[in-house]
């Protein structure tokens, strides 16, 4: 409480000529306490790396020489990196002044509104560094005598730079449930992605760090079992391989296809057994759109593709803060509002959560803080050195105990760049491809399948897919999956006599308008063509490419997509249509050039 001084009845004459009304507070001394910085979670020794210009949070305790609350308490936040000024000479202003602050005794982390609250929306301009300091000077307070408290600071604070991945999003019709394509405003910019950006280390100003991807949304028709569920037995590997094979055809304007490249599928509604699946170590996923719980299962399942398990820890003693508030009541029904999130939440990684009831803790955060994806240094995934000709794309489907194969899909050689798969650290499997001069290539992957259930393993067998960089000047003769529990070998590709895939009609010139129904023609000397695998994938530009229709049979004979659903941009006679036929180890091209799109969606 304040302090208070009365006016004696002997001088109530004096009083009221002096202005001294009955009653009036006494100052009271106020001083910098904790200042804590931080970007998603942070502990209150500020030891958490911060990202470069990632939105940040300055939360200040605000404390008193007596103990008393202080009300009405306002003041400035400076940022220097490397000694230079990084925010305004006349600093930035709290977003919650005039604040009241409580007393010592009752000052809890935990609460949203005990602290003087700064935030620096991205991008924020603090530079990579091992030296930025935070420095908060307090308002003086009416009377106060003794400002030599009133500033703060926290000093040599590690940033560092951090790379955007690239997630892609599309749409699916999940037909066996009947609830047709979800609406466009469940998994767009600014709703879907709101947990994604709030949690993982990245630049969130970033407008290009999650785009809808720009070719046909998926109707998937496929359901055995007849309940209109996607079931953990083999269902989810298939809509695993669908995403898979997409990823593998969106090339960028560098003209390759990266292993920073993710892509996720949004189901309406929740007719999926676990909530969402992804693969462990892998590049795709797909979740629900139930709205107490989707933007959470989305950045929970790009956990699983960032490596992550399933854990039970809560965020304490850390408190967490979106900035910004993103989730606030978006949509209305997640049920989140407000900034803080206190250390009773659970880690986004504990399976089965709303999106209310789950943040980032520690451990999580400085997992993805040092995941090689996001790493610009040499052990990430520097475009320019590793992406590569040659690369041979595997992929196949494991039981759900992982103890046997039950298909290893014809795997493609594209003719463009692409980056080889990261070697799994604790890898069950291994795939071995052997080219024609005998020279063996490997890489080891887990074979794991990772859903946003309750249960703490969380987790099957199933969908996998590997890429192995091989000379572009070679053949690939064999390529074998083992296990490395046992050494069996769980199945193999060897060549065969390669197949012709020819695109019949229309020749050159066609223009791309509506519904679009594509020709195409496989031959194979030895292989029956259902076993062929096509892709088709188009192009505006001869460089930046996106999948028009994959999965399909060799003996399908046409194949159809929206024109409407690909990109739009001035490529008049420029655009081609590409073809890509495997029957295993060969891949057979064939493609359509000065293709025109009149009606697409504009790129971003």
């Amino acid at each position: 409480m304040f302090g208070w001084k009365t006016c004696g009845i002997a001088t109530m004459l004096v009083a009221a000529l002096s202005g001294c009304g009955g009653d009036e507070p006494d100052s009271v001394e106020i001083g910098v306490g904790t200042i804590e910085i931080t970007q998603a979670v942070q502990t209150a020794a500020n030891s958490i790396d911060l990202v470069s210009d990632r939105s940040t949070t300055v939360r200040v305790q605000v404390v008193t020489d007596t103990g008393d609350a202080a009300l009405d308490v306002d003041g400035r936040l400076h940022v220097f990196a490397n000694g230079s000024a990084v925010t305004p000479s006349g600093g930035v202003a709290p977003i919650n002044a005039p604040f009241d602050a409580p007393t010592s005794a009752t000052w809890d982390r935990d609460q949203e509104g005990h602290t003087l609250v700064f935030e620096l929306a991205a991008p924020t301009g603090i530079p990579a560094s091992n030296d930025v300091d935070f420095e908060v000077v307090l308002d003086t307070q009416p009377g106060e005598s003794d400002t030599s408290d009133n500033t703060g600071r926290v000093d040599d604070l590690t940033v560092v730079e951090r790379l955007s991945p690239q997630l892609f999003f599309t749409r699916i019709n999940y037909t066996p449930a009947g609830a047709g394509l979800p609406a466009l405003a469940d998994c767009e910019a600014g709703v879907g992605d709101t947990f994604v950006r709030g949690i993982y280390p990245v630049d969130d100003s970033d407008p290009d760090l999650y785009l809808e991807g720009l070719f046909p949304t998926l109707s998937w028709n496929n359901d055995p079992n007849g309940n209109g569920q996607v079931d953990a037995d083999g269902e989810h590997s298939d809509i695993l391989d669908w995403l898979e094979s997409c990823r593998q055809l969106i090339v960028g304007s560098d003209g390759g296809n990266g292993d920073d490249i993710f892509l996720y599928g949004w189901v309406e509604g929740n007719p999926i057994s676990g909530n969402g699946w992804a693969r462990t170590g892998g590049r795709v996923g797909f979740g629900n759109t139930q709205h107490s719980r989707h933007q959470r299962t989305y950045a929970h399942e790009l956990g699983h593709n960032f490596g992550l398990s399933h854990n039970s820890r809560t965020l304490a003693p850390d408190v967490g803060w979106d900035t910004g508030a993103r989730l606030d009541g978006n949509p209305g029904t997640n049920n989140t509002t407000g900034r803080v999130k206190p250390s009773t939440l659970n880690d986004v990684m504990r399976g089965g959560q709303l999106t209310d009831s789950a943040w980032v803790d520690e451990t999580t955060y400085a997992s993805f803080l040092g995941n090689a994806v996001l790493d610009p240094s040499g052990s990430g995934p520097d475009k320019g050195d590793r992406m590569v000709a040659g690369v041979i794309a595997i992929s196949g489907v494991l039981t759900v105990d992982g103890r046997e194969l039950v298909r290893l899909n014809p795997a493609f050689r594209y003719n463009w760049l692409s980056q080889a798969s990261q070697p799994a650290s604790s890898g069950q499997y291994v795939v071995e491809v052997v080219d024609e001069s005998g020279d063996v290539y490997d890489t080891t992957f887990n074979g794991i399948l990772g859903d946003d259930s309750e249960s703490e393993i969380g987790h099957t067998f199933g969908f996998f897919a590997v890429r192995v960089a091989v000379p572009a000047d070679r053949r690939v003769a064999v390529v074998r999956v083992r296990s490395l529990e046992d050494q069996s070998e769980l199945g193999e590709l060897r060549l065969s006599e390669p197949p012709t895939v020819e695109l019949e009609d229309p020749s050159g010139g066609l223009t791309l308008e509506g519904l679009i129904t594509l020709p195409f023609k496989v031959n194979d000397p030895d292989t029956p063509l259902e076993q062929i695998r096509v892709q088709f994938a188009y192009s505006p530009d001869g460089t930046r490419w996106v999948p028009v229709a994959v999965n399909v049979a060799g003996d399908a004979g046409s194949v159809q997509f929206d024109a409407a659903q690909i990109e739009n941009t001035a490529n008049t006679g420029t655009g081609r249509l590409r073809a890509m036929a495997s029957d295993g180890l060969n891949t057979a091209i064939d493609e359509i050039g000065r293709v025109t799109v009149q009606a697409g969606r504009k790129a971003r």
